[in-house]
């Protein structure tokens, strides 16, 4: 099954980095699959620790998404690395075995160490919604620019009847980069 989280790793240089992805979940196994020339890739490869965070917090999946934001943190226990203070709950793991071939590694982690801040609550359409839009403005160099304006579209109605503060700055923030971003594309 794979869970929608924030992964937080460090360079070797203690610079934090901040990403959304989805994991292949285990309780004590978490599959990684980034793409080669990612900086988590780079990261996880480098130091072979990072800190898998669980938030329902969506405001930071849309940040994350398109930039790497700096959210309040504090040292994770057991590996080199930090705890999103969003987090719900978090996983401190170690890679143990990483496959490289491209286009996407195959990182399998162990987990070394987990923490839980508060319940999670859940996420409502809103949060749905824009973790969807979050996806997509990650694929604007893939997908054709038609089927992100209307899928966005679709998405905003959901935003509109059920967000709340969270919800709206985060899909405000997403809808801005999006339109940037296909106006900055080169002609199909």
């Amino acid at each position: 099954m794979i869970i929608e989280t924030i992964i937080t790793s460090m360079d070797e240089s203690g610079r934090v980095n901040v990403a959304p992805m989805g994991v292949e979940w285990g309780e004590s196994r978490i599959v990684i699959k980034p793409f080669l020339e990612t900086t988590t890739f780079r990261n996880l490869r480098d130091t072979g620790a990072a800190v898998i965070n669980i938030t329902d917090d969506v405001l930071i999946f849309a940040q994350a998404a398109i930039s790497n934001p700096e959210p309040p943190t504090h040292p994770a226990v057991r590996v080199r690395g930090v705890v999103l203070e969003a987090a719900c709950s978090w996983r401190e793991i170690e890679v143990i075995s990483l496959d490289d071939t491209p286009p996407r590694a195959r990182i399998e982690t162990r987990v070394v160490h987990h923490g839980t801040h508060r319940e999670l609550i859940g996420f409502n359409r809103a949060r749905f919604a824009v973790l969807e839009a979050a996806i997509l403005a990650t694929r604007t160099h893939l997908l054709p620019a038609e089927q992100i304006v209307s899928e966005f579209q679709r998405l905003q109605v959901i935003v509109d009847k059920t967000a709340g503060p969270r919800e709206q700055e985060a899909m405000a923030l997403l809808t801005a980069y999006v339109r940037k971003a296909l106006a900055a594309a080169p002609p199909s």
